[in-house]
């Protein structure tokens, strides 16, 4: 018998312990208000939380929160919890951008639940009325695609019928209308790659823009033109979602109209980064989709309808696509056009970084809009040395009173390389930068795009610092800061790209430091935007239209990407190793011994992108005809083609195969390290397994 004082028992405050404890599944760390509520607030690697509104109507009319739908709204909430948190809160610490994964992952899955509501009878039965056959259903249905666009929302389809009843209520006088006011509405580009991707008539183009337009579908402005908002056409079309009606989704640029000519983002059609082409889902997402599914049956140890027999996915995998090799870019194109940013960066960096500087303090120590300054006094505010570079206006997109003719593509990129345009040149120079920067440096693509600019160099100016990416797990989501050697002209360049910053917060363009490639806007509006992976691309992007990267035989331009400088960076460790021309990696690392170097690269790079130099630098011999000292790789490499002249072969095909059998252990690249009376020296060394061939 427990002693009592007064009216109370020694271990009441055991009764109050036990209240105070969370019922399971209600709370994760991403979650900011009460299970109950609702509608949720979730934070994870947004600037600021969004919400999850559960007052949605389902197919016979009720609201998911209506009382007779309470077991179905706990279900799914509680889903939400465990999937995302884990079972036993194993997912708690993951980083914020890892926990958003796979929460929108979730969030799909539940979307696709109540898409199909009737047809699973969610209502009567909560997720109980699923058995093992829907399960593998679901599952080859979201693995049919790489986007959940398609697979989860049928996005084409439903955009396509949208259209086509917007534009049969559309009257004529308001037709009329419509076109007076956006009278380029009516232009049509037959030559749109999409212009099919719609289940519509392209004789009805015009008609369902002015629709579209009513219905107040679109963003934009004349200056940057039109351009249908896919969050708002979501929430029109999946009121009944959770995640799907308010998120972006892929547009249909033949609905788009660009009132002052098209913002061209790239001169030609883009060599494809990854060798395979897929319509099959990656293995990563499935497994996120997959575990989802498997966690309803934690839902019976809180007493909730769950689906009879789980186990039946646990082990199910339908068709997937294998993630895609890499493909390298041409050696020699990279190095020349690693060869001409350092050029840009010498000749006229600072001229044009010191243009836009004059341009963005007049205007606002006149407190006017960068777009609202005349062009004479552009023109002399530039100075002397860039208008004899060919710079005659502030931008090819900028905003003006007066509507300017539109470009043809072909005159864009004209005067893109005649330097007519001060922002475009500032793209140019920043895409300069981070090639440089990204050969130099070997990094990933975000470790460079969040540089911080005031501390990415140490006081010293020898060392890039940076937030190590893939570095969050067990951190609690805070990403380790890493330092690596870094060369002098990478140096200059962030020097450059620092003092523009400094200068522009002196004159009060901007109030604080952004990240170090933070961009001006195209449109001629004032201050900078904080680079993104987009801009970061955009950046690379516009630099390999201005130095004209190289055509390959389809006409399609090698536009580089940072992870394929990664792998570059390992490519010219073989090449300059095997040609007696080792000093200029030296130079570029800072190291003195060819063995230092390797070392430097197995510790920036994995092992799958020095597998992938490996293969691009005897891929490039075989086509070279420069395979005289590996015998045993050219004979291997005719039994396999058939052919001992590789000229004629598929560069790819020839990477492809070396680089698969690397991976799979039937060969290997290993670096030989010798020293003679000139020094150490290296030789590579391709060594085939003949057993496992």
């Amino acid at each position: 018998m427990s002693r009592t004082i007064g009216d109370k028992s020694d271990y009441d405050f055991l009764e109050e312990f036990t209240k105070s404890e969370a019922a399971p599944y209600t709370t994760a760390p991403w979650l900011l208000s009460d299970f109950t509520q609702d509608c949720w607030t979730i934070k994870t690697n947004h600037q600021t939380p969004y919400e999850i509104n559960w007052k949605i109507p389902l197919w016979d009319q009720s609201l998911l929160t209506d009382s007779k739908n309470d077991i179905l709204l706990s279900s799914l909430k509680h889903l939400i919890i465990i999937s995302a948190n884990g079972v036993h809160q194993e997912f708690s610490n993951l980083s914020p951008v890892s926990q958003n994964r796979r929460l929108a992952h979730t969030f799909r899955i539940i979307d696709y639940l109540l898409i199909h509501a009737k047809d699973y009878r969610l209502v009567e039965f909560g997720l109980g009325g699923l058995d093992s056959d829907d399960l593998k259903a679901i599952l080859n249905q979201i693995s049919s695609s790489p986007t959940s666009d398609e697979t989860v929302y049928s996005w084409r389809s439903h955009v396509s019928k949208f259209c086509n009843e917007a534009c049969s209520k559309l009257t004529e006088a308001e037709q009329q209308e419509i076109f007076l006011n956006y009278p380029d509405m009516l232009e049509l580009n037959l030559n749109e790659e999409d212009k099919l991707a719609l289940d519509i008539e392209l004789s009805n183009i015009p008609k369902i823009r002015a629709s579209l337009m009513k219905a107040g579908l679109y963003y934009g402005n004349p200056n940057n033109g039109y351009v249908v908002n896919t969050i708002l056409l979501s929430s029109l079309i999946y009121p009944g979602t959770i995640y799907g009606r308010q998120t972006s989704k892929t547009g249909f640029t033949i609905l788009n109209f660009y009132p002052k000519g098209q913002n061209y983002y790239r001169e030609f059609a883009s060599v494809k980064v990854y060798s395979n082409e897929t319509n099959k889902l990656l293995r990563g997402p499935y497994f996120n989709y997959r575990h989802t599914l498997i966690t309803t049956s934690r839902l019976s140890t809180l007493s909730l309808p769950h689906p009879s027999d789980t186990d039946a996915i646990a082990d199910y995998i339908p068709v997937l696509a294998e993630p895609g090799r890499i493909r390298s870019v041409p050696s020699a194109n990279l190095l020349r056009l690693f060869r001409r940013s350092i050029e840009f960066h010498i000749q006229h960096g600072r001229e044009v970084l010191n243009g836009f500087i004059r341009i963005a303090g007049y205007c606002k120590a006149k407190s006017i809009k960068m777009y609202e300054i005349s062009n004479p006094e552009f023109l002399r505010l530039i100075g002397s040395e860039l208008r004899a570079l060919g710079v005659s206006k502030l931008g090819f997109s900028v905003r003006r009173g007066n509507r300017p003719s539109k470009y043809a593509q072909d005159k864009y990129y004209k005067n893109l390389r005649s330097n007519h345009g001060l922002l475009e040149l500032i793209y140019v120079y920043l895409g300069s930068a981070q090639l440089v920067i990204g050969i130099l440096m070997a990094r990933r693509a975000d470790e460079l795009v969040t540089l911080d600019t005031l501390n990415c160099l140490d006081k010293s100016n020898s060392w890039l610092n940076f937030s190590l990416a893939k570095s969050t797990q067990k951190a609690f989501g805070m990403r380790q800061r890493e330092s690596r050697p870094i060369d002098a002209i990478a140096v200059e360049m962030i020097e450059e790209l620092r003092r523009l910053q400094k200068i522009l917060k002196r004159l009060g363009v901007i109030h604080n430091l952004k990240n170090l490639f933070a961009t001006p806007l195209l449109s001629g509006d004032s201050g900078l935007e904080d680079c993104t992976t987009h801009l970061y691309n955009r950046h690379l992007d516009l630099a390999c239209d201005y130095f004209e990267s190289d055509l390959n035989d389809a006409g399609e331009r090698y536009y580089v990407r940072q992870h394929q400088l990664r792998r570059f960076f390992a490519i010219m460790f073989f090449y300059t190793n095997s040609f007696g021309d080792l000093d200029t990696l030296r130079w570029m690392l800072g190291h003195h011994d060819v063995e230092h170097v390797w070392h430097y690269l197995t510790e920036s790079l994995g092992p799958n992108e020095l597998r992938g130099a490996g293969a691009r630098y005897f891929t490039d011999l075989a086509k070279e005809d420069r395979l005289d000292n590996y015998r045993d790789l050219q004979q291997l490499l005719y039994s396999t083609f058939g052919t001992s002249t590789f000229k004629l072969i598929d560069e790819y095909k020839i990477e492809a195969y070396l680089e698969a059998i690397l991976e799979e252990g039937k060969a290997r690249i290993e670096p030989q390290f010798y020293t003679n009376e000139n020094g150490k020296f290296m030789r590579v060394l391709f060594i085939i397994n003949r057993e496992e061939l």
